[in-house]
């Protein structure tokens, strides 16, 4: 078998997704696991209130933001490649600077590179995905690349609290680094460029227009009530997931008062409960469509988040909290891949790198936008107002998907086999 993916894509496992896409997702997900515990502690170390500890995580989302029309720009420019390989070289270098930072200042800015890091290799890889994969084996391409990411997750921050709890609070950070090198290591010998018209070298494909009217073509395929709306919901989703396990992680830590080695084991005993989602949700959505999964996903999400809320408000004891974060974990999971899956779907062979670039970039507007509301109402108001505003969100993607945006799926595309 080939390692170098054609147009048509190579199926959902072949040796090169496995070397190129999970097993990277998965390391670096470990990665990530392991701090994951470990830096709200680290964060409050500084003896800083809530609302500012949360900068950690808006630093890191404001990080992504800044690099997504940057890195559509030099997707199409240069190509995807050396996108995917500067991401994890850069994760990990501003892991390990984040080791020692002596200021709370130098922790947000590092958090900031890594934040900018981590979407170059997220971006360029689902521009991989959208280049080669058919549109029946898209949605497991890309939820089994989450579902990798959840399967590191869960691994990683067990071993981030021990680490921490036995040696040092820095040293989980060091590990992250090491992690990310380790995980683009494979990359640089078998990832192979799959942009259509990177820099100009390479042939138009599927009709595209040439370069020079592909930003016109662009905007005419972005102002439309489709894309429009998928914008729109886009925004809202990456809202309603209010930083998603780095605000959750927060809340435990200041509401409870727990420190990294329960916070690690609690998001391990988490991960095995919902490891396995992300893999069937890809399944139903590349056989029955998009909407199967979204609609109520989104949905059953918004529910537990407002049950979360609802033991914020009551004040329930730390078991209840508990009870509710497997809930929103377990609902988040099938909300997984799924704006990735739509954005894969309705992206114009055109200027995809741009268009990328401009979705990722509405996208990290919510996920910048949704902790700083969190923040800002936890802060002055309640955590219970803070959690109720994150599932109002997610009650919106629901409705809009469900009312408003047409299925995204290719309707000439022959569904999975049974």
């Amino acid at each position: 078998m080939s390692d170098t993916p054609t147009r048509d894509g190579e199926g959902v496992i072949s040796r090169y997704q496995i070397l190129s896409l999970y097993i990277p997702a998965l390391i670096l997900a470990l990665g990530t696991g392991v701090i994951a515990p470990v830096l709200p502690v680290y964060a409050k170390s500084f003896n800083i209130s809530f609302g500012i500890a949360s900068l950690i995580i808006v630093a890191y989302q404001l990080g992504s933001l800044a690099a997504t029309l940057p890195a559509g720009y030099l997707m199409d420019k240069i190509g995807r490649r050396p996108i995917i390989l500067a991401g994890p070289v850069a994760l990990g270098l501003s892991s390990i600077l984040t080791a020692f930072a002596g200021t709370f200042p130098e922790l947000v800015l590092f958090r900031f590179i890594g934040g900018v890091a981590n979407q170059l290799w997220m971006q360029a890889r689902l521009a991989v995905i959208a280049d080669t994969a058919r549109s029946n084996n898209l949605a497991r391409q890309v939820t089994w690349m989450i579902g990798m990411q959840r399967a590191g997750m869960m691994l990683g921050p067990a071993v981030g609290g021990l680490l921490a709890a036995g040696f040092d609070i820095r040293l989980p950070f060091i590990v992250h680094g090491l992690l990310c090198f380790l995980a683009v290591a494979p990359s640089f010998k078998i990832v192979k460029e799959t942009a259509p018209e990177a820099s100009e070298r390479s042939p138009q494909v599927e009709g595209a227009p040439p370069p020079a009217g592909a930003f016109r073509t662009l905007m005419a395929a972005i102002f439309t009530v489709q894309m429009v709306t998928f914008l729109i919901i886009q925004f809202f989703a990456t809202v309603c997931r209010g930083g998603e396990a780095g605000t959750f992680n927060l809340y435990a830590v200041y509401a409870y008062g727990i420190g990294p080695k329960v916070l690690g084991f609690l998001n391990a005993a988490v991960g095995v409960v919902v490891l396995p989602i992300p893999f069937l949700t890809g399944y139903f959505m590349d056989r029955y469509g998009r909407k199967v999964i979204v609609v109520p996903g989104f949905a059953l999400y918004g529910l537990a988040i407002f049950t979360m809320g609802l033991s914020a408000f009551f004040l329930l004891p730390f078991e209840a909290f508990v009870v509710t974060f497997l809930l929103v974990q377990a609902t988040l999971s099938t909300t997984n891949g799924t704006m990735q899956t739509l954005g894969a779907d309705v992206a114009p062979v055109a200027s995809r790198g741009m268009f990328f670039g401009i979705w990722r970039f509405i996208a990290q507007m919510g996920s910048l936008v949704g902790p700083a509301i969190f923040a800002v109402l936890a802060d002055q108001v309640n955590y219970g107002t803070a959690f109720l505003s994150s599932a109002l969100a997610a009650f919106a993607v629901s409705l809009l998907v469900a009312f408003v945006l047409k299925e995204t799926m290719k309707r000439d595309a022959k569904p999975v086999a049974a």
